[in-house]
Order: C-alpha cells, then sequence, then structure tokens
C-alpha cells in the first residue's frame, strides 16, 4: 500500500508538525485559565433586553467579558471576587434601567489552581503509561516480527504526537484570540487519547489477526499495508462522524465550549493521521531496523 511505500513522507510531516508546536509553545507559552491560575468567574443575568456592554472597560480592570448567550454575560479574571467586585457593581450605574442577578459567582484560589495543574499532568501521564502497558499485554502473543512491547511503545509515541500537535494549534488559538487552557481543554486532550488509541488498537488488531493467518506468505510490510486497507474506511468514517458532531456542537453550543470542539476536531484530523500515516509505518521501520 502507498501509505508504506511513502511511510518516511508520512511520519516526516509529523515530526515537522511535533516541532512546529513545540516551537510555538516556547514562543508564545501557554495562556492559563483561571481553573490553573486562581480567579473569579461572575455569571449575570440581565431581565430585560441587553444592553451593549464594552468589553475595553473591563479589559482593564483585568477582566474578560464573554457574551454567553440572549441575556447573559461572563465575567474572568484572575483577580479574586473582592478585588472585582466594585467593577462588577458598578454595572447597575451603566445601565440602571436594566437590571441583572448574578447566577454564578465562583473563585479558584492560586493553591487550587497549581494543584489542578499537577493533576492535569499526571492524569495524562497516567492514562498514557496505562495505555502502554495494556497494549503491551494484549499483544504478547504476537511477539514475531516485532514484539508485543513495541507496539505500546509506538502508540505512547502516536498519542503524544496526537496531544502536542492540538496543543500548538492552542496556542495560536489563545495567542490571537485569548483561548485559555482550563479544564475543558484538559478534557478534550484526554477525549482524544481515548478515541485515538481506539483507532490505532483496531488498526493493531487487524495487523495482528494477519499475522496469525498468512503466516510466512507474506511480508511484515505486505500484511501492515493489507491490514490499513481493511480498516483505512472504517477509520476515516468514524472520524468523519465525530467531527460532523463537534462541527454541530461549535456552531450551535454555547459560548464556553467553542475553544473545546475547536481542539477535539483537530484532534481528531490528528489523531485519525496518526492512526493510519504514522503508527503502523512506524512499526515497518522499526521492524527493519531490528534485523
Amino acid at each position: 500500500m502507498f501509505i508504506v511505500k511513502y511511510k518516511k513522507f508520512f511520519i516526516g510531516l509529523s515530526i515537522l508538525l511535533v516541532i512546529g508546536a513545540g516551537l510555538l509553545m516556547n514562543t508564545y507559552g501557554i495562556k492559563r485559565g483561571i481553573d490553573f491560575t486562581g480567579g473569579s468567574v461572575i455569571d449575570i443575568t440581565y431581565e430585560k433586553s441587553v444592553p451593549t456592554l464594552d468589553a475595553k472597560t473591563f479589559a482593564d480592570a483585568d477582566m474578560t467579558l464573554y457574551k454567553t448567550g440572549d441575556n447573559t454575560y461572563r465575567f474572568v479574571s484572575t483577580k479574586t471576587y473582592e478585588e472585582i467586585s466594585p467593577v462588577i457593581s458598578n454595572l447597575g450605574n451603566i445601565n440602571s434601567a436594566t437590571p441583572f442577578v448574578f447566577t454564578q459567582v465562583s473563585t479558584v484560589g492560586p493553591t487550587l489552581g497549581n494543584e489542578m495543574t499537577k493533576k492535569a499532568i499526571i492524569a495524562i501521564v497516567v492514562v498514557i503509561l496505562a495505555i502502554l502497558a495494556f497494549i503491551a499485554f494484549s499483544f504478547r502473543e504476537v511477539s514475531l516480527p516485532v514484539s508485543s512491547w513495541k507496539y505500546g511503545v509506538i502508540a505512547m509515541v502516536t498519542l503524544l504526537h496526537d496531544i502536542i500537535v492540538p496543543t500548538g494549534v492552542y496556542v495560536i488559538l489563545s495567542h490571537k484570540y485569548g483561548a485559555e487552557v482550563d479544564t475543558l481543554f484538559v478534557i478534550a486532550l484526554l477525549t482524544i487519547i481515548g478515541i485515538s488509541i481506539s483507532d490505532k488498537i483496531v488498526v493493531f488488531d487487524r495487523i495482528r489477526e494477519n499475522l496469525k493467518n498468512s503466516g510466512k506468505k507474506n511480508s511484515f510490510d505486505e500484511i501492515v499495508g493489507m491490514s490499513l486497507m481493511q480498516t483505512f474506511t472504517r477509520s476515516i468514517n468514524t472520524s468523519v462522524t465525530v467531527i460532523l458532531a463537534l462541527l454541530a456542537l461549535y456552531f450551535f453550543g454555547p459560548v464556553t465550549t467553542k475553544w473545546f470542539t475547536v481542539t477535539l476536531i483537530v484532534g481528531m484530523f490528528v489523531g485519525t493521521y496518526s492512526s493510519i500515516f504514522v503508527a503502523s509505518p512506524l512499526l515497518t521501520m522499526w521492524n527493519k531496523k531490528s534485523k
């Protein structure tokens, strides 16, 4: 299959994407939300027609303004509620004819924010290591010509690829549009890992079955190529179906899930690409170097 034949091109492209994402993170950094830095979130709902609020007014007070619905706004700040309450209270003076009510007021302390950062990193690392162990155990019966633990290592490497590239895209969104890394972003990465590893296991499992059935009739490269052909349509159909659902969420869902949805869409593209064009070709490359 052409994927195995041109594996160096596809793997090289992935390496460039990872390097590019790394450079973006190093250059612009990752803008953390209040979930990880500490701060306040305040939601207000107007009882009548919604007045026009000037976002610049609140930016001067270190507050970000989001319109979350027809009559609702969300204020996000790295400061405590006590520090920004005078600005919020002044809304009554700005629009005295349009009363509003607080629907949510929440504050995250800096200590809790740091703790959540550590837990998020630990969660991602533990999930990837658990997947590595699971795959190595599941494929132990097929140790030739590639050892079972190599399937796990390749899965881990490609999963890192699948979360690094979307993170690089998120850095661009953060730099251009103010997207912040929050708990939804972490959930998006974990979801990407789950969907992506499922796709990879399907391909690896087909390789395992074909290795058992073919014996020594075909080379390992031929078996991998045949397995990719057999699972190609399934991988594409699954990805397209999920992306269509995510597009509906992006266009018709709440503003608060906008960047979460974008991250998942990018992750679906990248995960499907690595499952088809990177993971299995890496197996063939490793097999040749082991001889």
